[in-house]
């Protein structure tokens, strides 16, 4: 069963990642960019594609900046991760992305102590 979503949005930080990996020359940043372009149709489709990040493991800074009450993450290539939240408004369902992040910065927020 799949769970539609009306739409897909961007957070600034997302959008700005995007852009950069649009301008880029470098073939992997193409390749990290047509993956999360290509997302966009699978997250309408079912917006609990990805694997769901426990509520304890969400990054404070994370949750505190975007008021997030769940978070899933989808795998990119180049080790690159897409992080997005579900929310509901009215009756609509939305997916926002609120970042997209190398293997460093993904590994520094989620690091496990």
């Amino acid at each position: 069963m799949s769970v539609r979503a009306r739409e897909v949005k961007l957070s600034p930080e997302a959008s700005a990642t995007l852009e950069a990996l649009a301008a880029a020359r470098d073939p992997r940043a193409h390749s990290v960019l047509r993956r999360v372009r290509s997302l966009r149709d699978v997250l309408l489709w079912n917006c609990l594609h990805g694997e769901v990040v426990p509520k304890a493991q969400i990054p404070r800074h994370i949750r505190s900046r975007f008021g997030l009450t769940n978070l899933f993450v989808e795998d990119l290539p180049s080790f690159w991760r897409l992080l997005y939240t579900v929310t509901n408004h009215e009756s609509d369902r939305y997916v926002v992305v609120v970042a997209i992040v190398n293997h460093k910065t993904y590994s520094r927020w989620f690091r496990r102590d």
